[in-house]
C-alpha cells in the first residue's frame, strides 16, 4: 500500500460526500495509521477519517469498535463509511463520527474535584470490558478457533516476537541487549506463566490515556478510541497500559489493583506484555526500536524475572 498524501484524502471525501471538504486537518497518528478531522458542508459536517497504512486493518476496528461500544460503560465513536483501498484512492479507512472532546494523554493539570472522577471512569469501562468472557476461550474477535490454554496461544507470540526481535539486531535496528532480555524471557517462558490464566477476557490492546478523550471542561471522560488487537486475552494484557502516558499520576494501576485482585504474577507478565508489545510494533511498521525507552522495559523486565524466579522458588 503506498504512502498515502493529503490529496488522497481530499479524493475519498469527494468521492464518499461528492462534495469537498470545507477543512482537513491533520490530527494524529501511530505505527499503523493518520488521522484526520473534516468539516464539510453536508451531514454530518465534521467527521474523522482515519487511514490506514497496513491493509486490512480497518476491517479489524471496525468489529473491535463495535463489540467494545456494547460492553462499555464509555462512549466509542460510531462508523459511518468504511473504505476498501482501490486503484484510485489505494488505502483502506473508516469514516467516523467526529467526538469533540481533549486527549487525556496531554493533560498536565488536573481539576482537583475531577480527577478521581476521571480515573474512576476509565478504570471502570475497562473492568467492564473485562468481566466479557468468551467460553470459547483465547483469540481474535471474530476468529474461527480459539485456544483454551492462554500459554499456548500466547507462547506463539512471543516465538514469532523473539524472532522479529532476532532480526531486528541483524539489521541494526533493535539493541542486542533487548534481544538478549527477550531471548531469556521466552527460555524462561513457562515459570513467568506457571499460574493458569483462567478465563479468556475481552481486552482493548492499547488502553491508554492518549486513546481517552476527555470533555472540554476536563471534568469527566467524553470517550475511548483506537482500540488495537483488541481480542479474548488474559485481562492483565491491558495492565501496564495504565502506567503510560499521564496513567500514574492519576493512579489508573492502583485504581484497578484496588477494584480487581491481580494474579501473584501479574507484575513479572506486565513487563513481558510491555517489551514484546513494543518489540512487535518497532518491526511491524519498519520502525527502528533503539529508542532509550526500549532499554528501560526490557531492565525492568529482566528485574521482574528475577523477583519472580525468587517468589516463585521461594
Amino acid at each position: 500500500m503506498k504512502e498515502l498524501s493529503t490529496a488522497d484524502v481530499e479524493s475519498l471525501v469527494q468521492n464518499k460526500y461528492q462534495v469537498n471538504p470545507l477543512s482537513l486537518s491533520y490530527i494524529g497518528g501511530g505505527f499503523y495509521g493518520r488521522v484526520f478531522l473534516v468539516k464539510l458542508a453536508v451531514p454530518p459536517y465534521e467527521v474523522i477519517i482515519k487511514c490506514y497504512l497496513q491493509e486490512g486493518l480497518h476491517r479489524k476496528e471496525q468489529a473491535q469498535l463495535a463489540l467494545l461500544a456494547k460492553h462499555g460503560t464509555l462512549l466509542m465513536p460510531r462508523i459511518y463509511e468504511v473504505h476498501d483501498h482501490n486503484a484510485q484512492i489505494p488505502f483502506d479507512a473508516l469514516f467516523m463520527e467526529y467526538i469533540d472532546g481533549v486527549n487525556a494523554g496531554g493533560v498536565r493539570e488536573w481539576p482537583t474535584e475531577s480527577k478521581l472522577r476521571v480515573a474512576n471512569e476509565i478504570v471502570d469501562n475497562l473492568i467492564a470490558y473485562h468481566q466479557v468472557v468468551n467460553p470459547a476461550g483465547f483469540g481474535e474477535i471474530g476468529g474461527a478457533h480459539f485456544e483454551k490454554d492462554w500459554r499456548v496461544y500466547y507462547k506463539r507470540h512471543v516465538e514469532v516476537t523473539v524472532n522479529k526481535a532476532r532480526i531486528m539486531v541483524e539489521t541494526g535496528k533493535l539493541p542486542p541487549q533487548v534481544y538478549q532480555i527477550a531471548v531469556r524471557a521466552y527460555k524462561q517462558y513457562e515459570e513467568i506463566f506457571s499460574i493458569p490464566v483462567e478465563q479468556a477476557c475481552l481486552i482493548h490492546g492499547d488502553y491508554n490515556t492518549w486513546n481517552i478523550l476527555l470533555h472540554p471542561d476536563l471534568t469527566s471522560v467524553a470517550a475511548a478510541i483506537d482500540p488495537y488487537k483488541c481480542s479474548y486475552a488474559d485481562p492483565e494484557l491491558d495492565l501496564y497500559q495504565l502506567n503510560q502516558a499521564n496513567g500514574k499520576e492519576l493512579g489508573l494501576l492502583e485504581l484497578y489493583r484496588a477494584k480487581r485482585k491481580l494474579s501473584p504474577n501479574a507484575e513479572v507478565k506486565m513487563a513481558l506484555y510491555r517489551l514484546f508489545t513494543e518489540i512487535m510494533h518497532y518491526y511491524d511498521a519498519d520502525e527502528v526500536g533503539t529508542e532509550p525507552v526500549l532499554l528501560a522495559e526490557a531492565e525492568q523486565l529482566a528485574e521482574e524475572m528475577e523477583r519472580w524466579s525468587l517468589i516463585s522458588k521461594g
